[in-house]
């Protein structure tokens, strides 16, 4: 096979050797390294090797997002994506375990529809209320009492939820080895991006799949100081871990240049290492001496034109609005500052968080039919196919419906443009190409108990957001919530992990928000503390190319009255007088 040339095409020693390598790779990857970079280069070139092979190469990332970016770059080298897939590792346990081997499992063997969290919460909220129990928003599972009667209506509904995903996906192989067996045979490699965000259970079902096969070529890649996913069970395993628990001799390599930031900002953000990496800038723009301040002085009052005057300064500098990032620990205080900024800043883009009328929810048929619905036919043709496939393939496999034979997904997205009329109210829209859709399919859908409860859900949590905020519900309105958005970033920490931005801006660095109250303020927990803190401060600075401007402001205060202060590990290296590498700096 002749290898296509643009696969290896500008990439470091480094990379193309984990690109080419047939060793199982352990690799550790700095920020800016090209690690989404070399771990699709990695797909192309084992693909390429074998174009002839049905066998899956797969690659399973953190977030929905991550996959389909992958997916995204491949196109653009023009690779052949029919035996490559891309997606979360509870998506995999759906197309691989779940669906292909249900009738194993009792609890799943006569169907079953999965619920999300918003369900989730209307059932406990329920049963708490039936019990006479107080109802905890962020802890629905407080008393075991609500646990043990949710789990025992999910199954009389025959329904699961999202950690069960996982749980029966482990139940599955375990008691049913052949099933590991085949799927080890039907892959060709692994490729696990983000390895020190996943959780015991993902590693076990992987391991199980994995060691049955010795021909399967494994990456793990990732980075122990950006494992800030720890309180949902993410534990960053060693190389001499993995090699224990997938039965193999994993070789390890770094990536240690940093093509996105400046050595200025290296300098900076490994103050926060918890693990040592000798990442160096390769940068072009890697002398460039940019603005890195840190105030406690600005009150919160003062705050969001402090932050609007950076912005301005940033744009006018040459910097564009995509480039400049808003960050906060947590997404409520964003949605104040939010509201602040684009009223300061009427002429200024924002992609700014906003509550869609119609929340994400990829396991869901009726929102795969909303995604190809209010996003642009003829762009992103790949992804829209992908979704169009999972629709079918949940209908089928989860609903247990009979598709007729000769529909694809060309079928399905055919059916939805041609059933679009934007000048009728979205919702409207909606409705009218689900019927057409479930027509093409020829399923009543209002008469498959499942599946029209799930439906009745569904527009019921729409309308619920509309009356709640307001919305508007044309068709455009409803469009704005799927198209790419543009302009100034408002995210989290953990929202911005993977990303990149010229100027990163970053305020509520305070105890209490970073870290959070959930850690407890003792001798016995500081460590702990100080070790998530510390990664926190490193994947936050780590975003910058060049500019860093961090605000502790005053003016916050806890239930008791007291005042929320700086966040220690971050006054440790910011102010003068300590640790401090650079002086502070803030625009007049």
């Amino acid at each position: 096979m002749t290898l296509q040339p643009e696969i290896l095409l500008n990439l470091s020693k480094e990379q193309e050797f984990v690109c080419t390598s047939q060793d199982n790779i352990y690799l550790t990857a700095c920020p800016g390294s090209g690690k989404t970079l070399t771990l699709t280069r990695r797909l192309a070139y084992l693909t390429s090797q074998n174009p002839l092979s049905r066998k899956w190469n797969i690659a399973i990332t953190y977030t929905n997002r991550a996959a389909d970016e992958i997916t995204k770059r491949l196109e653009m080298l023009e690779i052949d994506l029919s035996n490559i897939w891309t997606g979360t590792i509870h998506q995999f346990c759906m197309q691989f375990i779940i669906r292909p081997y249900s009738m194993y499992l009792s609890r799943l063997s006569k169907g079953f529809t999965i619920i999300d969290e918003y369900v989730q919460r209307e059932y406990c909220f329920e049963i708490s209320k039936d019990l006479g129990l107080p109802f905890n928003y962020f802890n629905i599972f407080e008393y075991p009492e609500i646990k043990i009667a949710y789990l025992a209506r999910l199954k009389t509904n025959k329904e699961i939820d999202f950690d069960q995903i996982l749980q029966f996906s482990d139940e599955l192989v375990r008691r049913n080895p052949f099933i590991c067996d085949n799927i080890s045979l039907i892959l060709n490699s692994v490729l696990v991006d983000e390895f020190q965000d996943t959780n015991a259970l993902q590693y076990n079902i992987l391991s199980q799949i994995c060691r049955l096969n010795k021909k399967l070529n494994l990456l793990f890649v990732g980075d122990v100081n950006q494992a800030i996913f720890g309180t949902l069970g993410g534990i960053a395993k060693s190389k001499a871990e993995l090699n224990a628990m997938f039965d193999t001799n994993f070789v390890e390599r770094s990536l240690t240049g940093c093509y996105r930031s400046t050595q200025q900002v290296i300098d900076f953000y490994t103050n926060f290492e918890v693990s040592p990496t000798g990442v160096i800038s390769v940068s072009e723009i890697k002398k460039i001496r940019g603005n890195l301040s840190f105030t406690s002085s600005v009150t919160s009052g003062e705050l969001p034109r402090r932050i609007a005057k950076i912005i301005l300064s940033e744009l006018s500098s040459g910097v564009s609005a995509e480039e400049i990032c808003v960050v906060a620990p947590q997404w409520q205080q964003l949605f104040h500052l939010s509201s602040n900024l684009k009223e300061l800043l009427p002429n200024v883009p924002f992609d700014a968080p906003d509550i869609s009328p119609i929340k994400y929810d990829r396991l869901n048929p009726f929102y795969l039919i909303a995604r190809l619905v209010f996003t642009e036919s003829g762009k992103n043709v790949s992804i829209r196919k992908r979704v169009a496939t999972e629709l079918l393939t949940t209908l089928h496999d989860d609903f247990q419906l009979q598709i007729p034979n000769g529909i694809d997904s060309y079928d399905i997205l055919r059916t939805i443009n041609l059933s679009l009329n934007q000048n009728n109210d979205g919702l409207v829209i909606l409705q009218n190409s689900i019927e057409a859709v479930f027509q093409l399919l020829k399923i009543q859908f209002k008469s498959e108990k499942d599946l029209r409860n799930m439906f009745l859900r569904f527009f019921e949590k729409i309308q619920s957001r509309v009356k709640k905020y307001s919305m508007e519900t044309d068709y455009i309105s409803i469009s704005k919530y799927f198209k790419e958005r543009s302009g100034v970033v408002l995210s989290t920490i953990h929202g911005i992990k993977g990303e990149e931005y010229t100027t990163v801006i970053a305020f509520s660095l305070l105890n209490g928000y970073l870290p959070n109250w959930s850690y407890i303020w003792d001798d016995i927990m500081k460590p702990k503390r100080f070790n998530e803190t510390q990664k926190l401060l490193y994947v936050l600075c780590s975003r910058s190319k060049r500019n860093i401007y961090l605000f502790s402001e005053k003016g916050h205060k806890t239930k008791s009255g007291k005042d929320y202060t700086p966040t220690d590990e971050l006054i440790a290296v910011a102010v003068p007088g300590t640790t401090s590498m650079f002086p502070i700096r803030m625009p007049d």
